[in-house]
């Protein structure tokens, strides 16, 4: 008889990533604890749950990704379930179930930033990143380069329409983006 993993794990299966060695392990930590109880205490007694977005992006902000021990920590903290969280996990493409690399690159690719070059310049992004475009997964569609430092996902709307292609990298938005561009902004954020 062949071992089912649980719903957790089929919606998070773990998927190693270079990106790993950037960010902690997830663990709770007494500033996490802290953290967690500032953050539940904004809603009242019996609406805990209401805090589950909220504390999903504190642990991807300093762990870089929602594990599936961070999933079930969320579940307890939020007074519910470890499946409730794991949806609340995978229905938003911005919260990852595995390690983004340590500049983490979401390029825009709706129609006006397409129109602009968007789509060449994920091309072009995947290229310096030692990586193929064709490798990349509708359903899953982050790449990480091999050493870990890059990632690259393409996203929806970043609401800047008139000024793109856009491009992320973290939570710094950087507008009308060319190849040259790209490539001076990764030469400079490898020296960091």
């Amino acid at each position: 008889m062949s071992e089912t993993p649980d719903a957790i794990d089929a919606l998070t299966v773990a998927k190693p990533s270079p990106g790993e060695k950037y960010f902690p392990k997830f663990e709770v930590t007494p500033e996490l604890k802290k953290e967690a109880k500032k953050v539940i205490a904004q809603y009242p007694d019996g609406k805990e749950q209401s805090a589950i977005l909220p504390l999903i992006h504190v642990v991807q902000e300093e762990f870089g990704f929602i594990s599936p021990a961070a999933i079930e920590w969320i579940a307890a903290e939020c007074n519910s379930t470890p499946i409730h969280v794991a949806g609340v996990v995978t229905f938003y493409p911005g919260i990852h179930t595995r390690c983004p690399g340590k500049y983490h690159f979401r390029v825009c690719h709706t129609i006006a930033c397409a129109m602009s070059g968007g789509e060449e310049l994920i091309a072009h992004i995947c290229k310096q990143m030692g990586l193929d475009v064709a490798d990349m997964d509708e359903e899953d569609p982050m790449m990480v380069s091999e050493d870990g430092l890059f990632s690259i996902e393409p996203v929806e709307c970043l609401a800047n329409c008139g000024f793109g292609p856009n491009v992320m990298v973290n939570d710094t938005l950087y507008s009308e983006m060319t190849p040259e561009k790209v490539d001076a902004l990764m030469a400079e954020l490898k020296t960091k």
